[in-house]
């Protein structure tokens, strides 16, 4: 319907247009998928499959593979921490052989008996060691029977177990570790395989 001038009037005229919809003649929305939550899973990092050439990570409890693991960045990584407990941060982005796959976007080693070890890079400063923490840059001074063996490591990836201590002095504002156990989680060579300094 529509309003026309005629002889100086206005008329209402009746008119009829087709109106055709065609749901698929409409150009396509834009579906934007929405990521997957991050979520934190803890289990013993094993290696999974037969041949021990291509040997696959898994995060594992008591009752077998929780989830598979993934993440180039820190394959080389979790592959040293192969029997250690560690908490993944990541997504699944799958299933493969009827197990999850879980994309690894940060880890740290769980606790044991309470207490976490600390990963960090060893550093000498003349007859001190430190470790200085991935995660937050915090310094810590290193003590005990094992950081004469530890010394052969400087400048490695490693990971530090032993109670700690208020008081560092300068050198190590978050204090005093007495180291009890330690592992080499990547070498100074190894950085461009791992992906991480």
């Amino acid at each position: 319907m529509r309003w026309l001038s005629v002889s100086g009037r206005r008329v209402l005229v009746a008119a009829s247009f087709p109106l055709v919809f065609c749901a698929s003649c409409a150009p396509p929305r834009n579906v934007i998928p929405v990521p997957e939550p991050s979520v934190t899973l803890e289990g013993e990092v094993t290696l999974a499959g037969e041949d021990p050439l291509a040997r696959t990570l898994a995060l594992s409890d008591a009752g077998g593979s929780v989830c598979s693991i993934s993440n180039p960045r820190f394959e080389y990584e979790l592959r040293n921490l192969a029997g250690q407990r560690v908490r993944v941060t990541g997504r699944v982005t799958g299933r493969a052989e009827g197990v999850p796959e879980f994309y690894v976007e940060s880890y740290e080693m769980a606790p044991v008996g309470g207490r976490a070890p600390l990963i960090g890079a060893l550093v000498a400063r003349g007859a001190a060691l430190i470790l200085h923490e991935s995660s937050t840059g915090t310094e810590y001074l290193l003590s005990g029977l094992l950081v004469d063996a530890l010394r052969a490591h400087t400048g490695c990836k490693v990971w530090i177990d032993g109670p700690l201590a208020p008081g560092g002095g300068r050198e190590a504002a978050g204090g005093t570790i007495a180291v009890e156990g330690y592992g080499i989680i990547a070498r100074p060579t190894d950085a461009a395989t791992s992906g991480r300094p």
